[in-house]
């Protein structure tokens, strides 16, 4: 699965133990998200998320964590 930069920025910011809960706490955080750019990768995001099964998470999260946020 391909991530976008601003997808795997969220992803690093958001993750949680695991893709539901990950999706749960990017969910919530969408009430507070309000440029729209950020707002639809959240949403696609979530997208891709509910479509993740958890080894192809977990592989995510060693990618992410090498990922620079500024």
């Amino acid at each position: 699965m391909i991530l976008t930069a601003e997808e795997k920025r969220l992803l690093h910011l958001y993750r949680s133990g695991s893709t539901a809960e990950t999706a749960a706490v990017l969910r919530e955080a969408l009430t507070e998200i309000s440029e729209p750019d950020v707002r639809a990768a959240a949403k696609e995001l979530l997208r891709k998320l509910e479509n993740m099964n958890g080894v192809m998470f977990h592989m995510l999260g060693s990618e992410t964590e090498q990922c620079y946020v500024g």
